[in-house]
């Protein structure tokens, strides 16, 4: 990672902002509020499920596009062919490198004009354009039916395609009633006709538009627009000008690309195969019919502009690590899915930028330079839960979990992070080797009475990980018992294990990651040990990356349910018949996205006479997060619990009498947020549920 001109603090800082606190307070307390976004979002997936059969391949479209974003984003050589053959066919191109420079140029290209009508444009909220020209005395007017509302509701987008989807027919009443001076019907049919009401007759007035692009094209020099509802069409043919706002990361290099992209974009946001409108311009209209005399502006507008702006993507480019965060395409499909949004909506992110991408981008974009955290803070840095869901949505094959945590990595080394919250658990961390504040020498107690094998060639050594070795001995001693019924010579390192840096490194404590990661991996090498297998899902995901880290280590990291799962295969590990009882599975996040273990689990379940699997809704790659992942339970308790309580009430409509999971932090936050899930499930370890059923298989 590229390191922006600062130096690391000495100490950890003492930071936490007052705003974001208030934003998971207002949205944990209000819960109802987004309720109507929340539908929407459902009815989204729920169309993209009906409408899967008729996008044909959808991987390799989607390994299609991930392939162009990678070899596009960034390509000034392909930037310039294409601003080459965007003036070639009489569209000018300027090129502006703040917000400022943006506004001022809108206000220029406008000569006077006071009216300005615009379609969707993302960038024209990242610069706040509308309020900076109002100030100017010009009068912007939104002519997509969602933006129309939100801009006289001064209510926030909450989706880039859905903006305001929060809203219900009767907001939506509400809203124009007092923009028109009267009562309106709640009809929604009727309040859409009050909209094109009010601003038709503005669309046919205006003598300019202004629209964002899904696509600049190099090959042919083209702006690519997508649309639903007609009103680029109009927008676009305004007589005087029309006005695009583009970014560099919108090139791409031919309109066979670009279709590629609207399609799979179209089928993410919306669930439709493609939008109902595509529109391709090359140029102003032009004739020369008569006389061969050129003539611009036939039935369109006789100037085009676009305005190229950085805004400090610059910035995001020149870093590795968070540069991919340019890659989405702004389908916003990330956000139906997302736990943190689920609860907090457009307060997670910022307006054209929302959700993880958002917060990952908000130290950069529009700060004039350099990189500022507190602004991310306030934004959200530290409300991801990291459970990845976000990267299995996106079809341009971004990880907006893994470049927040890597923006996390930069606050902290400028000393905006970590926040108050969070200094304790990483004291401990650095003084003890764990986030619990126990004595080192205590960590070995687990395995007392046990007789575990000491490491060396021929055993696996268990990690036990810093949360069973001092909050959950039980389940760590029901794992060793599972394992040795399986006839595997388990062994320990005892006091002599550190915490693995999970919670460090999601934090954005790297250096004190890559010290944990030496010195554990230094113990286990040395010990000579076969293999490690764990119970912790941080651990595993965790331990798995030391190669990354240190150099040589390939110790194989394996989860319990992996080696129980091939004993029952094998025989060597069987079951007794037990008192039947109906279960739900919970996919720890990494487990299953991070580390590809869905099928073991669920094979020990099967494996276990009496036992019936009830799966809720959203399992295996698609799995809810708990909540508590990513520092979010340490810092924000009430966020954790609200995610962790929609989980369990989805755990409560399957019937199932127990929830089970094998993380001790799912657990421990399951177990917590139960109660105010009004379905009660008693929260065990799969190793708890199944160490009382073992059967000697020779017996």
């Amino acid at each position: 990672m590229r390191l922006l001109e600062y130096e690391r603090p000495l100490a950890y800082s003492v930071t936490m902002s007052d705003e974001i606190n208030n934003k998971v307070s207002r949205a944990v307390s209000t819960p109802e509020a987004l309720e109507q976004m929340r539908a929407a979002f459902r009815g989204v997936l729920e169309k993209r499920e009906k409408y899967l059969s008729r996008m044909g391949d959808l991987d390799a479209r989607k390994e299609r596009l991930q392939a162009v974003r990678e070899s596009s984003v960034g390509n000034e050589e392909l930037l310039d062919v294409a601003v080459e053959n965007l003036e070639a066919g009489g569209i000018r191109v300027r090129r502006v490198a703040t917000a400022a420079e943006t506004v001022s140029a809108v206000i220029e290209e406008m000569s006077g004009e006071k009216l300005l009508v615009k379609s969707k444009s993302n960038l024209s909220r990242e610069i706040g354009l509308t309020a900076a020209l109002g100030k100017e005395g010009i009068t912007v007017v939104e002519t997509d039916i969602g933006d129309r509302i939100i801009q006289l509701g001064g209510e926030p987008a909450v989706h880039p395609t859905g903006p305001c989807a929060q809203l219900d027919r009767y907001d939506v009443a509400r809203i124009l009633g007092k923009h028109l001076g009267r009562d309106v019907e709640t009809e929604p049919h009727a309040l859409i006709r009050e909209v094109l009401a009010d601003i038709l007759p503005l669309m046919n007035e205006a003598q300019v538009g202004l629209t964002g692009a899904n696509a600049l094209t190099a090959d042919e020099g083209a702006i690519v627009l997508m649309h639903n509802e007609g009103n680029i069409d109009i927008v676009s043919q305004r007589p005087g000008k029309l006005i695009v706002l583009a970014s560099p990361e919108k090139v791409y290099p031919d309109i066979e690309e670009a279709l590629n992209m609207l399609k799979v974009e179209a089928f993410h946001a919306t669930g439709q195969p493609l939008a109902n409108f595509v529109r391709v311009i090359g140029g102003p209209s032009r004739t020369a019919d008569i006389e061969k005399e050129l003539y611009l502006g036939v039935h369109g507008p006789r100037e085009i502009v676009v305005l190229l702006i950085d805004n400090g993507r610059a910035d995001v480019l020149a870093d590795e690590e968070v540069r991919p965060a340019l890659n989405c395409v702004g389908c916003g499909a990330c956000l139906l899915t997302c736990p943190v949004y689920d609860v907090m909506g457009s307060d997670y992110g910022w307006q054209g930028h929302l959700g993880g991408v958002g917060v990952s981008l908000a130290p950069y974009i529009g700060t004039g330079g350099g990189a500022d955290f507190g602004l991310a803070i306030d934004r959200g840095l530290a409300l991801c839960t990291t459970c990845g869901q976000c990267a299995v949505e996106c079809p341009a094959g971004v990880k907006p979990d893994e470049i927040l945590r890597a923006v996390r990595t930069e606050a902290v080394r400028a000393g905006a992070m970590p926040l108050e919250e969070h200094r304790a658990m990483l004291a401990s961390v650095k003084n003890y080797s764990n986030p619990w504040m126990q004595p080192r020498a205590r960590r070995g107690a687990w395995a007392k009475g046990l007789e575990l094998s000491k490491p060396g060639a021929g055993t696996s050594l268990f990690f036990a990980g810093c949360s069973l070795a001092y909050m959950s001995k039980e389940v760590a001693a029901d794992a060793v018992k599972l394992l040795r019924a399986a006839g595997v010579d388990v062994s320990t390192l005892g006091k002599d294990e550190l915490c693995c840096g999970s919670p460090v490194l999601r934090l954005g404590d790297r250096d004190l990651f890559e010290d944990l990661a030496r010195k554990n991996a230094k113990r286990i090498q040395e010990s000579g040990v076969d293999r490690v297998i764990t119970l912790c899902p941080g651990c595993m995901s965790t331990l798995g990356g030391y190669s990354e880290v240190v150099e040589g280590f390939d110790v194989p990291v394996v989860h319990v349910s992996q080696v129980l799962a091939e004993a029952v295969e094998s025989g060597a590990l069987s079951f007794a018949p037990g008192e039947d009882v109906v279960v739900t599975w919970h996919d720890p996040c990494h487990l299953g996205r991070g580390c590809g273990v869905f099928d073991e689990p669920r094979k020990l379940l099967e494996a276990a006479g009496g036992i019936e699997l009830a799966e809720m809704e959203r399992n295996r790659e698609n799995a809810a997060c708990c909540g508590s992942g990513g520092g979010v339970r340490t810092a924000f308790p009430e966020l954790a619990q609200e995610i962790g309580r929609k989980r369990c009430i989805a755990a409560g409509t399957t019937g199932a009498s127990l929830l089970v999971t094998t993380c001790p932090w799912c657990e421990q936050n399951l177990s917590d947020s139960m109660e105010s899930a009004g379905k009660p499930l008693e929260v065990v370890d799969i190793c708890t549920l199944l160490a009382p059923r073992i059967k000697n298989p020779l017996g």
